[in-house]
């Protein structure tokens, strides 16, 4: 694989021109590959670089010592995670991050290249801010979502922002009905029962992971 070509094209590294680019690859370490369900970062783990997604999929989830899991999110390669935990400076990942796919991955010494790299600082910086400004936007709309009191409205709410992303009132969303309900904080159960509620009454139509609003 040409890490070049593969980098150039990543959000965070937009406007670094091929030299800029040539200098970055020194900071990033060797591609790894992961197997389908395979755990990348566990909740606790101690970490000094920031993930790079070249293919693949992958989710960050937290889980509790009841075994409940909630998924925060999933990403689809071309992606950073791990990113913003590092920025801060915060020693021990606050989450797990798993394969959803075969995926491939490398990991950014951004510390070091930070203190050695004057040149082109500014331009990734100033592309983080972009990203991770992205990235709060989001996470306030999961906060709304999970501050919602029940199981019908936390549906309504996340197919109403999944219809509002893809522009049309048909789509397909990211997860199956297990990690769904994982996505909303819902027990399965209560889930598959108001989804075919929501069907019953014309509401909705859906197949798999492909739904209508009617």
């Amino acid at each position: 694989m040409d890490i070049l070509k593969k980098i150039e094209n990543l959000s965070v590294f937009k406007g670094l021109n091929k030299d800029e680019l040539r200098n970055i690859i020194k900071y990033i370490k060797p591609i790894r590959e992961y197997k389908e369900s395979t755990i990348i970062f566990n909740t606790g783990d101690k970490i000094k670089y920031f993930g790079i997604l070249l293919e693949g999929q992958i989710e960050l989830a937290i889980e509790d010592l009841f075994g409940n899991k909630t998924i925060l999110s999933k990403f689809s390669a071309p992606a950073l995670f791990a990113e913003s935990v590092l920025i801060r400076n915060i020693e021990e990942i606050p989450l797990s991050v798993i394969s959803k796919t075969d995926t491939k991955v490398c990991f950014f010494d951004y510390h070091k290249y930070k203190l050695e790299d004057t040149k082109s600082i500014k331009k990734v910086q100033h592309n983080l801010i972009y990203i991770l400004a992205g990235k709060n936007v989001f996470m306030r709309d999961k906060l709304n979502l999970l501050s919602l009191s029940n199981t019908r409205a936390k549906i309504m709410y996340y197919l109403t922002n999944e219809s509002r992303k893809h522009n049309s009132k048909y789509f397909d969303i990211d997860y199956n009905i297990t990690e769904l309900a994982q996505y909303l904080n819902l027990n399965r159960s209560s889930l598959s029962r108001e989804l075919s509620k929501l069907k019953k009454e014309g509401l909705i139509d859906y197949q798999n992971k492909t739904f209508k609003i009617l």
